[in-house]
């Protein structure tokens, strides 16, 4: 069945990008082909969490995916009901990150091929970790975890970088599969080239108004499965080369941006039309996602394990909630925005507890912010009319603020 709805979702996007090149079709096109390799016998499989250093298991033909993007993946295609209501019956709470349970549930009713290697990170929360260890379980296979210091210093880097040589010697273990050296500073590379047109991109999105819709990056936090490829690079210079064009020809779907917004932390996975009635009927866009951000530096293809290294530790959500703040309120400056949206995904402790400070950190500026207390996998709990209502009140705050 999985099977054959990548090919079948490949086969569509690559037919709609024949027919028209945009940044988006590219983009979502090579992340379905990452779904493809699951069943390509030329890569091993490695279900992971989402900061684990992809360039590497690239380089060992390890097609690397987080579970939190397949949860989403479900949401999208409108089949996480299903395995959420299957590993709530084996007693999972509904207290629980929906992400994880609906990656649970369809690994208990087999939906999910045998992974080669489980790999987790300590950051950005230990439910991820959990629900690895979880599948581990089902399929009786040993997981690796990473164990993300949160100070970077010499000593700390020097760790983070032991431990992802362990990681490389795990892998080789499991799958018999070699580290290319040669592969990985070529990976290194092109993760510097694709990163130089992302802050292109994110930066051109500063224009009033704005070339990208509230569609065009949604979910771009995939963007790391790609990244340290040569398809990372095509996509980063084609959002690129788009936005500069839709600015360079006045191009915009709502020339007369009424309110700037700034989304944080995930987007709502399953089908819902929130943004289009923002866009159309109160002139309102996402001009930028908080896990869009680019963060990190330019690294080393000749030290690419340290480099590597210093990626991770200096993500925004890694230590002390002062650092994502600061970051949330730079771009909130940087990118003029008028009010910002925060879902509050239920079950997502790393997020729930920091929504008080989100708040008060942007009040300091002058921008206020909505929590929305969604569900953003599990649309049972998805009341449209409430959820609409709330925006529209907060967008007519926006108007007299």
């Amino acid at each position: 069945m999985l099977k054959k709805y990548f090919n079948q979702l490949e086969t569509s996007l690559k037919a709609k990008l024949e027919s028209k090149t945009t940044a988006r079709r590219k983009f979502v096109y090579e992340i379905a082909r990452i779904g493809t390799r699951i069943f390509n016998d030329n890569w091993s499989i490695g279900w992971t969490t989402v900061f684990v250093p992809y360039e590497i298991l690239t380089s060992m033909s390890v097609s690397g995916m987080f579970v939190e993007f397949f949860g989403a993946m479900l949401a999208g295609t409108g089949m996480s009901s299903k395995y959420l209501d299957l590993s709530e019956s084996k007693g999972f709470s509904t207290d629980s990150c929906s992400y994880h349970r609906t990656i649970i549930g369809a690994a208990l009713d087999g939906l999910l091929p045998k992974p080669d290697v489980l790999i987790g990170a300590s950051i950005p929360c230990n439910g991820g970790v959990k629900a690895l260890k979880r599948i581990g379980e089902i399929f009786n296979k040993e997981v690796f975890i990473l164990n993300i210091p949160i100070e970077v210093t010499p000593k700390s880097v020097d760790y983070l970088t032991e431990q992802f040589e362990q990681m490389i010697e795990y892998v080789e273990n499991e799958t018999g599969r070699k580290l290319d050296f040669d592969k990985l500073k070529k990976s290194i590379r092109y993760n510097n080239q694709a990163r130089e047109y992302l802050i292109e991109a994110n930066d051109l999105c500063k224009n009033i108004p704005s070339p990208a819709n509230s569609n065009d990056l949604k979910n771009f936090i995939m963007i790391v499965l790609l990244l340290g490829t040569e398809e990372s690079v095509e996509v980063a210079k084609l959002y690129r080369d788009e936005f500069k064009f839709r600015i360079d020809n006045n191009i915009s779907d709502i020339p007369e941006e009424k309110y700037r917004l700034m989304w944080i932390q995930n987007r709502i996975q399953f089908k819902t039309d929130l943004l289009n009635i923002l866009e159309e009927n109160y002139g309102a866009k996402i001009v930028i996602d908080e896990l869009n951000h680019i963060w990190w530096e330019p690294m080393d293809e000749n030290d690419p394990l340290r480099s590597l290294a210093n990626r991770i530790m200096t993500h925004p959500l890694v230590g002390p909630v002062d650092r994502r703040l600061k970051v949330i309120t730079q771009l909130a400056q940087n990118f003029k925005i008028d009010g910002a949206i925060n879902p509050a995904h239920w079950g997502c402790r790393q997020s729930a507890g920091a929504r008080v400070l989100f708040k008060d950190a942007l009040q300091k500026i002058g921008i206020p912010l909505i929590h929305l207390d969604v569900d953003c996998v599990d649309e049972r709990n998805y009341a449209k009319g409430q959820i609409v209502t709330r925006m529209e009140a907060f967008l007519e705050m926006l108007s007299n603020y």
